[in-house]
């Protein structure tokens, strides 16, 4: 039975990030020709997590979106992204990301520098997918409780037992 990540564990995942607030988490569900940016991100999180894990877009949508501190901003770096990913996947296989087979989707990172290459906040085109969408959703997964339990750490940091944790206790 596949494992289902849910907006619960992205809330955890954003506290493990010290996020305490999603406000303002509106959907990013503009829609291309090809495909809605959330459609398009659930499908690279198909590829970047563990085949036993159940994607979902309300998981995505929360984390990505409790992230943000300048909402204008945010949504054109994911766009630039998801447009970046679209024309490297139309180069290689002549098919926007989405439209890819999921063999020739994992190929796309295994072949090209997606996740092989550096991650740059403001570097290149690649380096900004890496930095803004796969950096993301990478530690979306890893900081979720179910996530970090599939790769033996039951207690991420930030949650009771985990790696920096601090009870704040006072006697």
């Amino acid at each position: 039975m596949p494992i289902e990540l849910t907006r619960r564990d992205a809330l955890s995942a954003l506290t493990a990030a010290g996020i305490t607030s999603t406000a303002g988490c509106a959907g990013f569900s503009d829609r291309t020709a090809d495909a809605s940016p959330m459609e398009t991100l659930v499908g690279v999180a198909d590829v970047l997590y563990p085949s036993e894990v159940e994607v979902t877009e309300e998981f995505i949508e929360t984390f990505m979106f409790g992230r943000i501190t300048d909402k204008e901003v945010y949504r054109e770096r994911l766009t630039a992204g998801i447009e970046t990913l679209n024309e490297l996947a139309t180069n290689e296989f002549g098919s926007a990301f989405l439209g890819l087979a999921p063999d020739e989707r994992v190929s796309l990172f295994e072949e090209t520098a997606l996740r092989s290459g550096d991650s740059v906040h403001d570097g290149g085109d690649i380096e900004q997918v890496n930095y803004h969408i796969l950096d993301e959703l990478l530690f979306a997964f890893y900081a979720s409780p179910k996530g970090g339990e599939l790769v033996g750490n039951p207690n991420p940091r930030g949650f009771p037992g985990g790696f920096g944790y601090n009870p704040g206790v006072t006697q």
